[in-house]
């Protein structure tokens, strides 16, 4: 039982503990299940939102864009907002 929960957290990380119990069709609760998972030294992790290599590749492949290229993109992460008639545009990285 031990190696084949660990086989299947190994092979699909992002699996949880009651979908490993459920596929392999296991008597025993999901407890037990993350039990023999931190017994194999394999902890559960909350996976990184954006990967910084996404950013920095972006980065890398427009360094040389020249200025009229960039106008014309729509940057969906920066809001105006007024106050006393006065734009302060604010930008949100997502």
């Amino acid at each position: 039982m031990d190696r084949r929960i660990t086989r299947m957290a190994k092979a699909q990380p992002m699996i949880s503990s009651r979908m490993i119990k459920d596929s392999l069709e296991l008597p025993v609760s999901t407890v037990t299940v993350r039990r023999h998972l931190c017994e194999a030294n394999l902890f559960s992790r909350i996976p990184r939102k954006v990967p910084l290599l996404k950013k920095r590749q972006f980065a890398k492949e427009h360094i040389n864009w020249p200025k009229e290229k960039w106008r014309n993109i729509l940057w969906t992460d920066e809001t105006c907002m007024y106050k006393n008639y006065v734009c302060m545009c604010v930008c949100v990285y997502l």
